[in-house]
């Protein structure tokens, strides 16, 4: 439903500043129009002409009310004005309450910047979180809520019949395992995996969604024609940018390897093994300031790596999925009370939680 509609008054406004930022809202949307409230995805269009045509395209097929944001448009009204970036958004909406939903956990440190608590409310994912924006910032304004990361819910929600339809049109073989491989696009893994990765893995399916930078970015570009080269081997599967939600490969995955990526939380939350990779190739100027690395990482985070089994060579990788599909109690424990902190209750029962929350509020 494009918004040519002239009504500007919504229940909830999502802020939705990239094509990958959406599945972390859809959960809660359906929740809320499950509620009967009047939900606007409302799409900054700051990516490519293609990948805003086809976050339009994901918005016409599932039938979200949505509008391109223009400087020139009346202002709109909501009472939650809901955002997921890492800035406030500084655009033309009459709001009651602003809350924020990060569309991504892990490692990364800026998620506990000051200015995150500028919003009336932050969704956070686990207790972990709540008690460290608390020890940052004694006077934190912000009602913090401790409901989970609700992007996951969507997990709960696909069939047996649903995964084996998906793992059919990806044709990949059901008698298989299945490995996720998702990398992120700085630091990466990719550079330092064999053209012939899959090869190695050939008594297995591969599933490999990227980042969404390593499509876009120019600077990337070489990883794209590595994912060609791997994509001619059969065992191998290629999600385009079109398939920029996560969650449908994570369902079906029987384990993930992935980097510096926060997607490693997400997996291991539902219980699964994961590799980290920690055989990544970092820029000239990483290498020689190695500050620049701790600056752009949370060292505190380190901790959050014992989700998984980390290999610092392309040798070691193979054995090590092995031994954890084998073997996937392995790192189970620690999975459940790291998962526990930093992801929170997952329970497919998130967005229902936050719904709660606002109809308390409204």
């Amino acid at each position: 439903m494009n918004s040519n509609n002239s009504d500007n008054n919504f229940h909830s406004i999502f802020v939705t500043h990239h094509l990958y930022y959406i599945p972390q809202f859809v959960p809660i949307a359906k929740e809320l129009i499950g509620r009967k409230k009047k939900i606007l995805f409302l799409l900054l269009g700051l990516d490519t002409p293609e990948q805003n045509e086809i976050a339009r395209n994901y918005m016409e097929k599932e039938g979200f009310s949505y509008r391109f944001y223009s400087e020139t448009e009346s202002s709109i009204n909501c009472i939650f004005m809901i955002n997921g970036a890492n800035s406030f958004p500084e655009i033309n909406i009459n709001y009651k309450y602003s809350a924020l939903v990060l569309h991504g956990i892990g490692t990364k440190a800026g998620h506990f910047t000051e200015d995150k608590n500028m919003y009336d409310i932050r969704f956070v994912e686990g207790q972990f979180r709540v008690d460290k924006i608390i020890e940052l910032y004694p006077d934190v304004k912000s009602k913090l809520y401790n409901v989970g990361f609700a992007k996951l819910d969507e997990a709960f929600v696909l069939t047996e019949k649903d995964k084996k339809g998906l793992m059919k049109m990806m044709g990949l073989d059901l008698s298989k395992r299945t490995i996720l491989y998702a990398p992120t696009f700085y630091p990466s893994s990719i550079d330092m995996m064999p053209e012939n990765f899959p090869e190695y893995f050939k008594d297995y399916n591969i599933i490999l969604k990227p980042h969404f930078f390593s499509f876009t970015k120019k600077k990337y570009r070489k990883h794209v024609r590595k994912f060609n080269t791997w994509s001619r081997y059969d065992n191998f599967y290629l999600a385009s940018v079109e398939e920029f939600n996560l969650v449908p490969f994570m369902s079906v995955a029987d384990i993930m390897v992935s980097d510096e990526s926060s997607a490693i939380f997400e997996f291991a939350a539902l219980n699964k093994p994961v590799i980290v990779n920690r055989n990544v190739k970092y820029r000239l100027t990483y290498r020689l300031f190695k500050a620049k690395i701790r600056k752009r990482m949370d060292s505190n985070m380190d901790m959050f790596k014992e989700v998984g089994v980390p290999v610092y060579d392309f040798n070691e990788l193979y054995p090590a999925v092995v031994y954890e599909l084998e073997h996937p109690e392995n790192k189970e424990t620690n999975r459940k009370e790291i998962c526990d902190q930093i992801v929170g209750t997952v329970d497919g029962k998130v967005s229902k939680r936050i719904a709660d929350i606002m109809d308390s509020l409204a």
